[in-house]
């Protein structure tokens, strides 16, 4: 009777395992579906947050600016190769940066995940996968992660051209919705 019971528990549990599993893997292909939902500016709407100033790093570990950057809207991605929903925009953000990438400077940070993500392993990355309009530089500081309050990956925030917030996309987005908000901010 009793192995009888710790199987039905056994299986009870794998069963809310594979619904865990498969709702989180099905779930960032639902969101955002309808763009027309979506209203760009949406931080901005209570008067201007300005960005402040903070510092990450180059492949080469050089310190890095983020005040060099503004004077162009700019879209930040906070992402990992550790990270599956991260990894899995990367198409939609490289062809976004193929077309605004004159318009709008796009920076990548990478998190550091504590095992191993390291400038040569993004760079690998990205070449293997032919993404060559995008360019890492590293949030090894922690800085960027801070300004933010982040601790949910991927996160994009759109800053516009002053360095103010202008809006913020928590979680896998996609090249409608960067095109969206990228066109309200030029």
């Amino acid at each position: 009777m009793k192995n009888k019971k710790q199987k039905i528990a056994l299986l009870a549990v794998g069963l809310l395992l594979v619904v865990a599993i498969v709702s989180g893997l099905v779930q960032p292909y639902l969101k955002n579906k309808d763009v027309e939902t979506i209203v760009p500016g949406r931080l901005q709407q209570d008067g201007k947050i300005p960005v402040p100033d903070f510092r990450f790093t180059d492949e080469d570990g050089n310190t890095v600016q983020f005040d060099d950057f503004k004077g162009k809207p700019i879209v930040l991605n906070f992402w990992g190769t550790w990270c599956p929903y991260c990894v899995m925009e990367m198409d939609d953000f490289d062809k976004a940066v193929a077309e605004y990438g004159d318009k709008v400077n796009f920076l990548f940070l990478d998190v550091p995940d504590g095992e191993g993500e390291t400038p040569a392993k993004v760079h690998e990355f990205l070449d293997d996968n032919g993404y060559k309009n995008i360019v890492s530089y590293y949030d090894t500081l922690g800085e960027g992660c801070y300004v933010f309050g982040l601790s949910s990956f991927p996160t994009t925030i759109y800053i516009d051209a002053d360095g103010n917030l202008f809006d913020a996309a928590i979680g896998m987005t996609s090249y409608d919705e960067i095109k969206l908000i990228v066109d309200s901010m030029l």
